[in-house]
């Protein structure tokens, strides 16, 4: 992605970022930027240059509320984005896209869904105590979101993946874990933990003590709140995150097949060029 194309994504993306802010402050639901956009605010005092999307996170009784409130009030210009709202999406993040953009990812180019710049909701959930049935639940979220983007890989893991999208490609273990068997395990109500990131090297595990009530900090010339030891929620995701990486990844993780900041997108519409 152009370093232009990554400007005007970030733009519409401060865009959703604030209309979500101005819906949280006043209905008093709590969030965090999370992610590199917690690394970003903390860091640049912004966007990571190169970073062209934007994460906050949520407990789960506040994700619930906003979407509740969400679709109780439907912002004008706005979709929230979940598979419940937009059938073909799949994804288990949800997401608040912009009416009238486009920002598509190349793997999902052919599905009839709404593909706006976006907005990423991650959810903090409870933190399972047993470690076993932690890591089961961990694993399970894992191989159903890798079913659902047909995620592929080398040697070892490529095989396990082989066998797991085929397994879990329907959603059914999914669907049965985290709705009649993860509610009744016991929980670890000092911690907490992002399901939808985990991986074999992230266990996506935080101390609920690290977030607190969240304090402003400026991002993008506003102000927008942060977990309140930022320090510590950083550390666990980057480890020595003040380190800038090497400049050959200083790159944009999305290499879109098609943008937009005015029109919508359709598969096998006639794009031409990004605009």
């Amino acid at each position: 992605m152009t370093e232009d194309i990554t400007r005007a994504v970030q733009k519409q993306g401060l865009d959703i970022l604030s209309k979500i802010d101005e819906v949280c402050t006043r209905h008093e639901i709590p969030y965090y930027l999370f992610y590199g956009t917690e690394l970003g605010a903390v860091r640049h005092q912004g966007f990571i240059p190169w970073d062209d999307d934007i994460d906050i996170i949520l407990y789960r009784k506040d994700f619930d509320r906003l979407k509740s409130v969400w679709q109780e009030e439907k912002p004008e210009g706005y979709f929230y984005q979940d598979y419940r709202t937009d059938p073909n999406y799949r994804l288990k993040i949800t997401k608040i896209r912009k009416d009238h953009t486009a920002l598509v990812e190349t793997a999902f180019k052919d599905v009839d869904m709404h593909h706006g710049v976006w907005v990423d909701l991650f959810v903090l959930d409870d933190y399972v105590k047993n470690g076993f049935l932690r890591k089961i639940s961990q694993l399970i979220f894992m191989f159903d979101s890798n079913a659902v983007r047909n995620h592929k890989d080398v040697g070892i893991r490529g095989a396990l993946y082989g066998v797991t999208n085929r397994i879990f490609k329907n959603g059914k273990i999914f669907q049965w874990w985290f709705e009649k068997i993860f509610p009744k395990l016991k929980k670890d109500e000092t911690m907490c933990c992002d399901l939808t990131n985990f991986t074999f090297s992230f266990d996506g595990e935080f101390k609920r003590e690290w977030f607190g009530k969240g304090k402003r900090v400026p991002f993008e010339g506003k102000l927008f709140p942060i977990p309140e030891n930022s320090h510590e929620t950083l550390r666990v995701s980057y480890g020595d995150y003040q380190k800038l990486p090497p400049e050959e990844q200083r790159i944009s993780q999305h290499n879109p097949y098609y943008y937009s900041t005015r029109n919508d997108y359709h598969p096998g519409m006639d794009i031409g060029g990004s605009e």
